[in-house]
């Protein structure tokens, strides 16, 4: 008994402890619809049908608000409304923020072992970012023809409507029911006509962490299924702060990490028949089979690769957390794949609800002459990769042609690219066009800075074990010696082994070069032992000449070299036999004097005053 008591309190705190972290409240549609849709998703492809032509979509916005001014919350400025709708066709038409940030091998690997049709693929190999062919505009008339004075916006004040205040329902079924069956059916306009969403303000401590929900979009022949819209229910609610994105209108107010609309996104995603990508469950379907398994929803801000393995056959690229059927904070969503795509055409070509709308004249409003605009770095180094963030606009959405001058690559290529990058420095140019029936051009004009040009010059290349090399940087403003992290232009190098030596020089522009140099210990089996305490040199500090003492012990075809501490050789030559070496036109200073010859180098510091 206490055994089924503890499991009854688990499952009954279940629901809380999901709600945490539930931001979608979309409920999981039955076995029936499932079967249903995806027999209408493969015939749709038999008779390739899913390159559907472009649908637009017209959408009624109900505000709820209490009273306030528009403009202020929870009654949303017209501005960040609209903003949602830009994000809309931004995201459904794969030209969305922060999609420049696709890894460029992103889900390759997986797709060729999946053996992922080309179809759903881009010229990487990647799974590709799809153009789902939906757009969306504000409905510029109600239903009974009547012109909207402001598009696609309809302001409801709950107060005179006798409704609760919804920040002031405190849980997650009671906040549910109310506006399944209070707001909507009192403010819904007609689902073959409109898309209709409705947000309101929330208390989302109390109702879960719930963001917005949906209704899947109905089939003919099915009934009582509890998932899907009606009449009276069809549409999505988002909370008011989710809703709009700050990309387009900072001056918003949002909720932070859901600030670029991508709530709506996902929820319209359900709305056209998408399943989260995990099938809601432990590495179940989505029906898509280029959407990678994965292990449950994603949250927060992941890299890529993310959770490798996790469901056997994802790896090895992971799981797609920038899919926009993920969990990810708005700026981490920024895709929808071909097969995804292939669903949302089923429902915009079969659903009751679906397939009529964008036929009844709501969308007509003038068209946006297209206005080409970028930003990016103005200045950059030579070969690094530069970011383009492309800000263009226009109804319908535009066609975009990137060009640039000099030796300028594109990633991943010049149709849609995230990134360029110049082999050349010098003074560059970035250009795009965009076109919609109208053409705009936009230019940016960049510095690209050379990397600096290294050199690294060593005393030697090879020396006995427990030995010094010296080494002398030149090329850059400043220097790091790696792994020693010694930060002058000068290293000296003990050599108890053979080691690699790793310089980063940095030039004009913090623009950086790398190169590295083997330095080698050699076998010096059979030489005489103790010579390097044997030499040594007087008077030291020297004036206008210095003896090496203990010459007659060396080999004299060896050579004496004079170092700088600036790595230059000032003075070189064979050790004569009276070991005097002149020093009289060399400058005040530290040095170093060398002795080498085929079998040994010793080295010892010297100073001149």
């Amino acid at each position: 008994m206490k055994l089924a008591f503890g499991l009854l309190v688990l499952f009954a705190a279940l629901p809380q402890m999901f709600r945490a972290q539930q931001f979608c409240g979309t409920p999981i549609p039955e076995a029936l619809w499932n079967s249903a849709f995806n027999t209408l998703v493969a015939q749709q492809q038999i008779n390739n049908k899913t390159q559907a032509p472009l649908y637009t979509i017209p959408v009624i916005i109900h505000v709820i608000h209490g009273g306030q001014a528009v403009g202020t919350y929870p009654n949303l400025a017209n501005a960040q409304l609209v903003s949602q709708i830009q994000t809309l066709n931004h995201d459904y038409s794969g030209t969305g923020f922060n999609n420049w940030n696709y890894p460029a091998s992103a889900f390759s690997q997986w797709a060729a072992t999946q053996s992922i049709s080309a179809t759903n693929t881009d010229a990487l190999g990647r799974i590709k970012i799809a153009d789902c062919q939906i757009q969306f505009c504000l409905a510029t008339k109600d239903t009974l023809g009547n012109t909207l004075p402001e598009p696609g916006i309809d302001r409801i004040n709950y107060v005179s409507k006798n409704w609760s205040n919804p920040s002031g329902i405190t849980s997650y079924n009671a906040f549910k029911s109310f506006i399944d069956n209070t707001v909507k059916p009192q403010t819904i306009w007609n689902v073959k006509k409109y898309l209709n969403i409705w947000i309101t303000d929330a208390n989302l401590n109390a109702i879960g962490g719930l963001l917005g929900y949906a209704t899947f979009p109905p089939l003919t022949g099915l009934q009582g299924l509890t998932s899907v819209g009606t009449a009276s229910n069809d549409g999505f609610w988002c909370y008011s702060q989710a809703f709009g994105s700050s990309y387009f209108y900072p001056g918003g107010t949002y909720y932070s990490g859901y600030d670029k609309g991508r709530t709506a996104t996902h929820e319209i995603g359900h709305w056209l028949g998408l399943r989260h990508v995990w099938g809601d469950g432990n590495c179940l379907t989505d029906f898509c089979n280029d959407t990678p398994p994965a292990s449950a929803s994603n949250f927060g801000n992941p890299g890529y690769p993310l959770k490798s393995g996790s469901c056997g056959s994802n790896a090895p690229n992971g799981e797609m957390f920038m899919n926009f059927m993920d969990y990810t904070n708005d700026p981490i969503k920024y895709m929808f794949t071909t097969d995804q795509q292939s669903r949302i055409a089923t429902a915009m070509a079969n659903s009751p609800y679906r397939k009529f709308l964008g036929t009844h004249n709501l969308c007509s409003v003038n068209a946006l002459a297209a206005n080409a605009k970028f930003t990016t770095s103005l200045q950059a180094c030579a070969g690094s990769t530069i970011w383009l963030q492309n800000q263009s606009h226009g109804i319908p959405v535009p066609q975009f042609t990137w060009a640039a001058s000099g030796n300028a690559t594109f990633i991943p290529n010049a149709n849609a690219p995230y990134y360029v990058t110049f082999s050349n420095s010098g003074i560059q140019t970035i250009s795009l066009s965009a076109a919609n029936g109208t053409l705009s051009s936009f230019t940016r004009t960049l510095n690209i800075l050379p990397r600096p040009s290294l050199t690294i010059t060593a005393s030697s290349s090879s020396v006995c074990a427990n030995d010094t090399i010296y080494l002398l940087a030149d090329g850059a403003l400043s220097y790091t010696w790696m792994p020693v992290l010694e930060l002058s232009n000068v290293l000296t190098v003990p050599m108890p082994q053979s080691q690699t030596i790793t310089l980063i020089g940095m030039g004009t522009g913090s623009c950086i070069s790398q190169d590295s140099i083997a330095l080698y210990v050699v076998d010096c089996t059979g030489i005489t032992s103790g010579l390097s305490s044997q030499f040594s040199i007087y008077p030291n500090p020297a004036n206008s000449y210095v003896y090496i003492q203990g010459i007659e012990t060396l080999d004299q075809s060896g050579i004496v070299s004079i170092w700088d501490y600036n790595g230059k050789i000032r003075k070189q030559q064979v050790v004569p036999l009276t070991g005097r070496i002149t020093l009289e036109d060399l400058p005040k200073g530290l040095y170093l004097i060398e002795y080498q010859n085929t079998r040994l180098c010793i080295r010892k510091k010297l100073s001149i005053n």
